[in-house]
């Protein structure tokens, strides 16, 4: 799978794309960065099990192999997740301080998702046209 650039085919403005890459990486890619207490067991479990769920619920790695409507989706929940606290998981902002979201980043990720989705629609309307 290797580690490729996050959200290939979607257009990102560069303040969220670094949110994203600061808070959402680690689970949610195959970007991981691992570091050094998750090489420690019962630790490398826990950490191990989290990206794997979190890849497979949702991999930017792998967007542009999503289906349209499936990256429709995942915009809607996480715009969701963030408004609602429940992504990047508490746990992880323990140990990753810097992961947290501040009400700005909230902000610029809702308002990424929304026009990133508007596109998608716009894009599948178009493509239905031709």
């Amino acid at each position: 799978m290797g580690n490729g650039p996050l959200l290939v085919g979607a257009q990102v403005p560069p303040q969220a794309l670094a949110i994203l890459q600061r808070s959402c990486r680690d689970c949610h890619s195959n970007s991981t960065r691992y570091p050094w207490y998750s090489y420690v067991f019962p630790v490398s479990r826990l950490i191990g099990d989290d990206v794997r769920r979190g890849r497979e619920h949702l991999n930017f790695s792998q967007w542009n192999h999503y289906p349209i409507v499936r990256r429709e989706r995942a915009l809607s929940e996480i715009a969701n997740q963030v408004q609602d606290g429940g992504m990047p998981l508490t746990i992880y902002t323990w140990m990753h301080r810097n992961a947290k979201l501040s009400e700005a980043d909230v902000e610029t990720i809702f308002a990424w998702t929304q026009e990133e989705r508007m596109r998608l629609i716009q894009d599948a309307r178009a493509d239905s046209v031709k």
